[in-house]
């Protein structure tokens, strides 16, 4: 069943601040996909060998690992 006495001009006009919020609201979310999934992430970086390298420096306030106990 429709509404006995409609106005659709005057009902566009109560809508419009609505769906203009909606617009709004779904054109961010779009925006902040793109961004946080497109957006460079250097901690996912794969580092280059050359980075990678150990150079046998100690970092400092830490000891080295114990070494494991023969047979174990």
């Amino acid at each position: 069943m429709t509404a006995p006495h409609t106005n659709v001009e005057r009902d566009a006009k109560r809508h419009s601040p609505a769906l203009t919020g909606i617009t709004i609201a779904l054109v961010a979310a779009a925006l902040a996909f793109v961004v946080f999934t497109l957006w460079p992430n250097p901690e996912d970086a794969t580092p280059s060998p050359a980075a990678v390298q150990d150079s046998g420096a100690q970092v400092e306030g830490t000891t080295p690992a114990p070494a494991p106990a023969p047979g174990q």
